[in-house]
């Protein structure tokens, strides 16, 4: 594998101002920014992993037992000239990630009070109220084995960039596991207990989710960051995440007269819309690589292939449950929808011939 250059220090064109009065321009940076002048997501996320490639000369200061430094090629199969050169087209980072999360909470908490005070929960239907207490929670389950798998593998990535990708797509698997069990709480005094216990035998025990269970325990075991990537967010994610949040969280309990779920799951459809920008980013990055394309582009069709029947198969089990519910969209309009976004994420990644796949 061919190492990249090291970055050269590249002096600005930055000058005080006359009296010192204005703001003093860059004097010199370590890293080429994508635009004329490097933006303040790359200011505090470039280079702040170390890398021999870039800033240690004398090899890593520290090793594994087995002779691994502190950052290793072989964390992923994938091959890159420089993967400091990946960016997040989000640019976000710690600042952005906290405010959105907690802007999010409070639309949850403002859509809660709002029905509460002008009595929503009783538009609910009843098939609509057993639903919810039988599945809300089950999703907090899935949520959270994501979160597990993306924080597990976050810390080997091979650049700060992709490092806070993963770490904060990770966080916000979190944080939606964390809403929806509390959104169960929230609920219990306008109709009655939500027990954790039914929706962890559900998840362990109930027919329809367990293939999503199995899937969600190999992502625990995936030691590849690369291939992860592709088989949460570019398989499993745009079917089976996307047919609870969407179809059943958004379009199943709107028909039944909820209005307060579909705030919940919009708050993790908009942390999903910045996952799949950065997942599509990363393999454009990935397959369009100046020398290991070919290579890197064999590797993501052999993943895709290995794990999209697996994720298509999790979201038909749960056919199930969202073709049991009155008054909804028919469940082959969702299988159709849910194909629909799967090729247009591969499609923006330059991956056209992946769509198929989903069927």
């Amino acid at each position: 594998m061919s190492t990249p250059a090291p970055p050269v220090k590249s002096l600005g064109d930055g000058i005080p101002a006359p009296g010192g009065g204005g703001e003093e321009g860059r004097t010199f940076q370590w890293f080429t920014p994508r635009r004329r002048r490097a933006s303040l997501y790359e200011d505090v996320t470039i280079d702040t992993q170390p890398s021999i490639h870039r800033h240690i000369t004398r090899g890593w200061p520290l090793s594994f037992e087995d002779g691994r430094g502190m950052w290793w090629e072989s964390s992923t199969a994938l091959r890159c000239v420089d993967w400091y050169d990946f960016r997040d087209p989000g640019e976000t980072w710690e600042r952005p990630y906290y405010q959105q999360g907690a802007g999010y909470e409070r639309q949850i908490e403002g859509a809660l009070a709002g029905a509460a005070a002008d009595h929503l929960f009783e538009d609910f239907s009843p098939e609509w109220v057993d639903f919810l207490r039988a599945h809300l929670q089950v999703p907090a389950f899935v949520e959270h084995g994501l979160w597990l798998a993306s924080a597990s593998l976050a810390r080997d990535c091979l650049s700060d960039s992709l490092t806070h990708c993963l770490a904060l797509h990770a966080a916000m698997k979190q944080r939606s596991a964390q809403a929806v069990v509390l959104y169960a709480m929230d609920l219990e005094p306008h109709l009655g207990e939500f027990p954790i216990e039914t929706a962890r035998e559900r998840w362990l025990k109930d027919e329809a989710w367990q293939p999503s269970r199995r899937y969600v325990e190999r992502l625990a075991n995936v030691r590849d960051w690369g291939e992860l990537i592709v088989a949460a967010n570019a398989c499993f994610e745009p079917t089976v995440v996307t047919l609870l949040r969407r179809e059943l969280g958004i379009r199943a309990a709107t028909a039944h007269g909820d209005t307060v779920t579909p705030v919940v799951a919009r708050a993790a459809t908009t942390e999903w819309q910045w996952t799949r920008a950065w997942t599509v980013e990363f393999l454009r990055f990935v397959t369009e690589d100046r020398e290991h394309g070919e290579h890197n582009r064999e590797l993501v069709e052999g993943w895709v292939a290995r794990w999209m029947p697996d994720a298509t198969a999790a979201a038909l089990a749960l056919g199930a449950i969202a073709g049991g519910l009155s008054n909804t969209v028919p469940f082959e309009s969702s299988l159709r929808s849910l194909r629909q976004t799967v090729a247009e994420v591969f499609t923006e990644a330059g991956l056209a011939g992946l769509a198929p796949a989903a069927g």
